[in-house]
């Protein structure tokens, strides 16, 4: 993986930027970022290098400073953080060792070392989204330690995943007993008869993939649990990515009560025009019952966009850049 500048973290399964600062009248602000499935931090390097240099680059990058964390779902590093796992992870596993994750969280150098952030800005892509609520939802309490301002929704999978293209295709294979652990044995015997360059070769050709994209899906066909891991995943995502569950508390309110104790985090939903994980009326109607309309000026209700550029539900393969400036310009808003 390339090297970032001076304050970046880069290794198996995370990768951070920690902005330098003696200045202790600044604020340090927390970006942190949860994966789509697979779950591999690596895929979204060129979407956080291009996020840091554009925060770093704004006018007010010297008052506010802000840090982004992102790491790998867990199962989907086993080989370089625990060989000793022998089971996938869940769904819910997921959102309960995300939050551990942001709960642990501090500023890491500096006047304010070890102290926490002023804020965390959560960003969310595809299953990482219904993660995100989940965050949201369990660090709701007004005595929360953590100031969540806002969510960013990037091709967000929070109702009716198994009836988008995709979903109903999958489930129909999870019909099969035990299927993500037979199906990722098969899988990873057959890998194993093709040697790395030639595997490394036919997903670049298969996929279209750009070649960072191609070597990590080529090490997560070749990893002992990725897709174990993966499928496991999907299963739970199938069954439990249902009904929309939340309240108000999640989703605000048409007309917001500034004295509240629970000050609902702004949402900003990016929905992708044609979306193979997300059927268009599961779609249109989560906008219709929960987005903002433009009347609402004072409600604390999400914002939900519809891409209208083409950009894929992996926008991290090939859209890095275009969906990073568009984050830019939200976390702006945001702040």
């Amino acid at each position: 993986m390339p090297s970032g500048p001076p304050g970046t973290v880069q290794g198996p399964g995370e990768i951070s930027f920690h902005p330098l600062s003696e200045n202790p009248s600044s604020s340090h602000h927390l970006i942190y970022f949860i994966t789509g499935n697979p779950g591999l931090i690596s895929y979204y390097h060129t979407f956080f290098q291009t996020l840091h240099g554009l925060l770093s680059s704004s006018s007010t990058s010297t008052s506010n400073i802000y840090h982004i964390h992102g790491q790998s779902l867990a199962g989907f590093e086993d080989e370089a953080t625990n060989p000793l796992i022998t089971t996938p992870y869940s769904l819910s596993d997921q959102i309960s060792l995300s939050l551990s994750t942001l709960q642990d969280l501090r500023i890491p150098a500096g006047p304010k070392k070890s102290q926490p952030y002023t804020s965390v800005i959560l960003i969310g892509h595809s299953v990482g989204s219904y993660i995100l609520l989940e965050l949201i939802n369990r660090l709701r309490k007004p005595s929360s330690p953590l100031n969540i301002k806002a969510g960013i929704l990037l091709f967000p999978t929070v109702t009716h995943i198994a009836q988008s293209p995709s979903g109903v295709k999958i489930s129909t294979l999870f019909k099969i007993p035990d299927f993500p652990r037979r199906a990722s044995f098969v899988a990873r015997n057959l890998v194993s008869l093709v040697p790395r360059a030639a595997l490394r070769w036919l997903v670049g050709l298969v996929t279209g993939m750009p070649d960072e994209a191609a070597e990590i899906t080529t090490g997560f066909l070749r990893s002992r649990m990725g897709i174990w891991q993966a499928l496991h995943m999907a299963r739970d995502e199938m069954e439990q990515i249902t009904e929309d569950r939340w309240d108000e508390n999640i989703w605000g309110v048409e007309h917001e009560d500034v004295d509240h104790k629970y000050r609902v985090p702004k949402l900003i939903f990016y929905f992708g025009e044609k979306d193979h994980w997300v059927a268009d009326h599961t779609r249109d109607a989560l906008i219709a019952a929960r987005g903002r309309g433009e009347e609402e000026t004072k409600s604390s209700k999400p914002i939900m966009l519809i891409d209208e550029n083409g950009v894929d539900h992996g926008f991290c393969i090939r859209h890095s850049e275009s969906i990073a400036k568009k984050v830019k310009v939200w976390i702006d808003d945001i702040m």
